[in-house]
C-alpha cells in the first residue's frame, strides 16, 4: 500500500519504523505530499503535536523518570497503572508484552524524528525551521538513548509503508547517537530565528547541550568515541559553555512559583522550550497531572504520592512545599502532588515544560562541583534563594557534590529526571511503600535495586523487535 496522503501538520499516521501497522488516510483533512511539503510550518506544528501524545511528553516521558525512584510512593488508588515501571520489573515483565508503555514511547519518538527528517528533506523550509526540525530530531534522538541505550540512528524520512517495512535500522552505539545530537544542536543553534518559547529556539538547543554533555560526561565509558569530547572533564567544561550560552533568561523567584507549572507562555522567564496546550487538547482522565493529582471532590487518581521521607527534604520556608497537598487528614501518608494539578483550570492538563533555565543552572553547578566547589556553591545559593519565603540556608561548600544533588532533586521532582540522574551517580535506590497511609507516615521497603542494574533503562519493545530483525536489546 503507498502513501500517498498525509495529515495536515506533517504528522504521519502510522507506527512508522518500529512497527508495520496499516495506515488510515481521512482525504478530508488530508494533502498530497507535494502540497503538504509547501507547509513547513505546519509540519514543525505537527512534530511538537506528536511530541505531546500522552506516551511521549504528555505523561510518559515524565512518569519514567520519577517512579521507580524514592521521590514516590503508590497511592490509594493505583489500580496497577504503571506498576511494573514504579516497582522496578520492566524487565522481567516486558518482553513479552504487547501495547505496552515502553512500546508507545518508543514508537512515538521515532514518529518525531521521522516527522523532524520530513522537515529537513523539504524544499520548501527555509532555514530556520530545518533548526527547529534538527532541534526536534536531537531532543528525541537524546531521548532514545537515554530511556534504551544503543538505538538506530536515522536521518531520512520514510514516506511509504512499504519503505517502512523494509527500513531495517540496526541499533547504533551510544556515542553514534550522541555524535548526531551534538551535530544536530550546533546547527540548531546558528538556524533558528525563533525567539518564542512554544516552540525552538537558540537558548533551547544550548539548554538542551548542557543536559546531554552531563549524559555524556557520567555514562560513555570511550570517549574516543565521541567526536567533539576528548574526556570526562572536557564533557563537564561543554557543560558550563553551553549553560553561559543561554543569554536573556531568568529564573523565576518565590512569587508566582506555585502557579509557574500552571500556565505557559512565561517567556524568557524561567521557560525556555515548552510544548503549548489548549482546553480542546485535554484527554480527560490520560491528563499527565491526572496521575498524581487527588482532591475533595475525587477527581484525578493520585496513583503515585510523594514519599514521605522525601518531603523531609524542604524545609518549611521552601516554596515548593506549597505542590505537595494533604487533601485527608485522616490519611496523612498520602501528600498528593500538585505540581502538574491545572492548565486553564483544566484538571491535570499540563503544557510540558521540557527546558528550564533553573536546570541549566543545576547542570553548570553539577559540573563545576569537582573542579570549582565555591562557584558551583554561589550557583547552589541563588537557586536555594530564589525558593525561600524566608532566609534560605546556607549552602555547604565542604559537601557541595551533595547539595548539588539534593538540590536537583527537589528542584526538578516529578519532572523526568530523577531516575536518570540516580544512574548517572551510579546509585542504588530503595523502594518503600506506606505502612498505612490512613494512620501515618511510616514507610517500609519494597525492594532494593542495586547501582547500575539494567532495570535503570527500558527495554525496547518486543514488537519493534519482531518489526525489525536487525533490532537487538542493548541491555536485556
Amino acid at each position: 500500500m503507498n502513501l500517498n496522503k498525509i495529515l495536515m501538520g506533517g504528522v504521519l499516521a502510522a507506527s512508522l519504523l518500529a512497527t508495520g501497522c496499516s495506515l488510515d488516510v481521512k482525504p478530508d483533512y488530508a494533502l498530497d505530499v507535494e502540497d503538504a511539503n509547501k507547509y513547513p510550518q505546519d509540519q514543525i506544528n505537527g512534530a511538537m503535536n506528536t511530541m505531546y501524545g500522552v506516551a511521549y511528553y504528555g505523561r510518559n516521558a515524565y512518569i519514567f523518570g520519577d517512579i521507580g525512584t524514592d521521590n514516590i510512593v503508590e497511592g490509594i488508588s493505583n489500580s496497577n497503572r504503571y506498576i511494573f515501571e514504579s516497582r522496578m520489573e520492566k524487565f522481567e515483565a516486558m518482553p513479552n508484552t504487547v501495547g505496552s508503555n515502553e512500546t508507545n514511547l518508543y514508537d512515538q519518538i521515532y514518529r518525531v524524528i521521522n516527522n523532524a527528517n520530513r522537515v529537513i528533506a523539504n524544499p520548501e523550509a527555509d532555514d530556520n525551521f530545518k533548526g527547529q526540525a534538527y532541534f526536534l530530531r536531537a531532543l528525541a534522538s537524546f531521548d532514545a538513548v537515554r530511556f534504551f541505550d544503543a538505538v538506530p540512528v536515522v536521518l531520512k524520512p520514510v514516506e511509504s509503508i512499504e519503505e517502512a517495512v523494509n527500513f531495517q535500522p540496526a541499533n547504533d552505539d551510544m556515542a553514534v547517537v550522541y555524535n548526531q545530537v551534538i551535530a544536530d544542536l550546533e546547527k540548531a543553534a546558528t538556524m533558528i530565528t525563533n525567539d518564542q518559547v512554544n516552540a525552538p529556539t537558540p537558548n533551547a538547543a544550548h539548554a538542551l547541550l548542557s543536559r546531554v554533555y552531563l549524559y555524556i560526561a557520567d555514562e560513555v565509558s570511550d570517549f574516543s568515541k565521541i567526536d567533539q569530547v576528548a574526556d570526562r572533564a572536557d564533557a563537564l567544561t561543554k557543560v558550563v559553555a553551553a549553560a553561559d550560552a543561554v543569554t536573556g533568561v531568568k529564573m523565576i523567584g518565590v512569587e508566582g512559583f506555585e502557579e509557574y507549572f500552571w500556565d505557559q507562555g512565561n517567556n524568557m522567564t524561567e521557560t525556555i522550550f515548552e510544548l503549548a496546550v489548549v482546553e480542546s487538547q485535554s484527554r480527560g482522565s490520560d491528563n499527565f497531572g491526572y496521575i498524581y493529582y487527588k482532591d475533595e471532590g475525587g477527581s484525578g487518581y493520585g496513583a503515585y504520592t510523594a514519599n514521605p521521607e522525601f518531603m523531609e527534604l524542604f524545609d518549611a520556608e521552601d516554596v515548593r512545599l506549597k505542590h505537595f497537598v494533604e487533601v485527608d487528614a485522616k490519611k496523612p501518608g498520602y501528600q498528593y502532588i500538585y505540581k502538574f494539578a491545572q492548565t486553564s483550570g483544566v484538571t491535570g492538563l499540563h503544557a510540558p515544560k521540557i527546558l528550564r533555565y533553573t536546570e541549566v543552572l543545576l547542570n553548570k553547578a553539577e559540573a563545576l562541583a569537582s573542579v570549582d566547589p565555591g562557584q558551583a556553591a554561589s550557583i547552589i545559593q541563588e537557586i536555594r534563594d530564589a525558593r525561600y519565603m524566608g532566609d534560605a540556608p546556607e549552602v555547604n561548600v565542604a559537601d557541595i557534590e551533595n547539595e548539588v544533588f539534593t538540590e536537583r532533586r527537589k528542584e526538578l521532582a516529578y519532572e523526568g529526571h530523577y531516575m536518570f540522574d540516580l544512574r548517572r551517580h551510579n546509585m542504588g535506590v530503595t523502594l518503600v511503600r506506606l505502612v498505612d497511609g490512613s494512620k501515618d507516615k511510616e514507610v517500609e521497603e519494597l525492594s532494593s535495586v542495586a547501582a547500575g542494574d539494567k532495570q535503570f533503562w527500558f527495554p525496547i519493545p518486543q514488537r519493534s523487535m519482531l518489526a525489525n530483525t536487525a533490532l537487538e536489546q542493548p541491555k536485556y
